[in-house]
């Protein structure tokens, strides 16, 4: 467990990194908080919820962490436990927003005078209208690969087959999607059921969360069609490129059986026309040149080649 905290005006900020059993028994022993909520805390497992007692809310939310070795975006849980006085943040150490959140109050004075002056419920939104702020540069960035990816395969002159890029970004925008959706509510629900702890003239602030965390879906929603398009554009050119190879492949195979059935015919063991013709060599050679001509113009005329 590393604990750090700040203080300021008779309100705290404890910030907890890499949670373990010593946390929970800190916890137990200084705050008395539900032997669920501290359970919840250390699962691995867990799902975007408030819960509401007399003394404090238990908050679990969820944002994007980005996991290079595999290109995808996983979640990442950050815990919160909000008293009239204080605020206490628990997560393992990934959510970077958060982290250097903390650190500018700790070591700036101003900054910690602008976030927790005006109490602990100001500070709760500082801290989620932050890692909102957060997302919308992951969506940019999930934009502006749509279009290189639209470039690539519409302007590029060469066909490559941008199956696995497409795969990936389509994985990476859904995770995004389960990551963030299930905690609109939470959102809704800090904002209007609990004005013991969120009083009525931060609602306006809590509202804005919603807010944007519409416009996070709305815009992920509108990239997921986009690369549904963009996956079926894939699939059709490399379609149609497969079926020119194979119709080119087919028209030089059917020149070739005729080619092989006048070169069979001819090299039979039997009395054939012309066979002791001193010049017979250069007929078959003329035979075999106007048989590939004939159908070569043949399948030009067609419009096969």
């Amino acid at each position: 467990m590393k604990l750090q905290e700040i203080a300021h005006e008779g309100f705290r900020w404890i910030n907890i990194t890499e949670p373990d059993q010593e946390m929970v028994q800190h916890l137990s022993d200084n705050f008395k908080y539900h032997p669920l909520d501290l359970e919840d805390v250390l699962s691995k497992i867990s799902y975007p919820k408030i819960d509401a007692y007399q003394d404090y809310l238990f908050i679990i939310l969820q944002f994007p962490v980005y996991e290079a070795s595999r290109r995808i975006y996983k979640r990442c849980e950050l815990n919160i436990f909000f008293g009239q006085d204080y605020l206490i943040t628990i997560n393992r150490g990934e959510l970077s927003a958060l982290q250097n959140f903390f650190d500018t109050c700790r070591v700036d004075e101003l900054a910690r005078q602008k976030f927790m002056r005006h109490g602990v419920g100001m500070l709760l939104w500082e801290i989620l209208d932050s890692h909102m702020d957060y997302v919308f540069p992951i969506i940019n960035q999930k934009n502006d690969l749509i279009f290189q990816l639209e470039e690539e395969i519409f302007e590029k002159p060469e066909l490559k087959d941008m199956i696995q890029e497409i795969m990936i970004l389509k994985r990476n925008i859904i995770n995004l999607r389960r990551i963030l959706s299930p905690q609109r509510q939470v959102f809704v629900d800090l904002g209007g059921k609990h004005p013991k702890f969120i009083t009525e003239d931060l609602r306006a602030y809590f509202d804005d969360l919603v807010d944007k965390q519409d416009k996070i879906l709305s815009q992920l929603d509108t990239a997921q069609s986009y690369v549904d398009v963009l996956d079926e554009a894939n699939e059709s050119l490399i379609t149609r490129n497969t079926n020119k190879v194979i119709k080119t492949l087919t028209i030089f195979s059917i020149i070739m059986m005729i080619l092989t059935a006048i070169t069979s015919y001819f090299g039979m063991n039997v009395g054939l026309p012309f066979q002791k013709e001193p010049h017979v060599l250069a007929y078959i050679n003329t035979m075999l040149i106007a048989a590939a001509g004939i159908m070569l113009g043949f399948f030009i005329k067609r419009r096969w080649l």
